[in-house]
């Protein structure tokens, strides 16, 4: 008992220094640590294609190891638009699998409004519709939404936002 006692501590060990470093390589495959590296990745104000394809690289293994993380798909299209300076078929296809994953995801919630509202000319409707509900749910239960709609600086995004949210008189 003693021994898996032990072993069992190691592993936590280990587990909890991926993901407090995710700098250093993990093979466990670990959906989080491949996050945290893909997010790393993505840390600098304008990422480099180097760093956009290593962050790509490890938003792909968090996807295989866990394809129902809604801010993986979010920032596989997040990737593919800084990539290519657009938002394809493709990358609303990745918007609209986050919100199938993960449709008022409190963890996602906060970027995914910031980011479909700052592209709201070029997403789709469906999309659109989401992000309504979304952030109209998220208005409901969090205090910041009217500060974090302030931040959009797509004015017909920052529009839309607003008026989702509005009280009614």
């Amino acid at each position: 008992m003693l021994i898996f006692g032990a072993a069992t501590a190691i592993w936590a060990a280990v587990l909890a220094s991926s993901l407090t470093w995710p700098a250093i390589p993990f093979p466990s495959g670990l959906a989080a640590h491949h996050e945290k590296r893909a997010d790393l990745a993505l840390s600098a104000p304008k990422p480099s294609p180097a760093t956009l394809q290593a962050a790509a690289i490890e938003n792909e293994r968090t996807l295989t190891s866990s394809p129902t993380t809604a801010t993986a798909w979010l920032r596989a299209a997040y990737i593919r638009q800084q990539q290519s300076g657009a938002l394809d078929a493709e990358s609303l296809r990745y918007i609209e699998t986050s919100y199938r994953v993960a449709p008022l995801g409190p963890g996602v919630s906060p970027w995914r409004i910031l980011f479909v509202f700052e592209n709201w000319p070029t997403v789709t409707p469906t999309i659109r519709s989401a992000a309504v509900t979304e952030l109209r749910a998220f208005a409901g239960s969090n205090k910041g939404a009217r500060a974090l709609v302030d931040t959009i600086r797509n004015p017909t995004g920052r529009l839309a936002a607003k008026l989702a949210i509005r009280k009614p008189r």
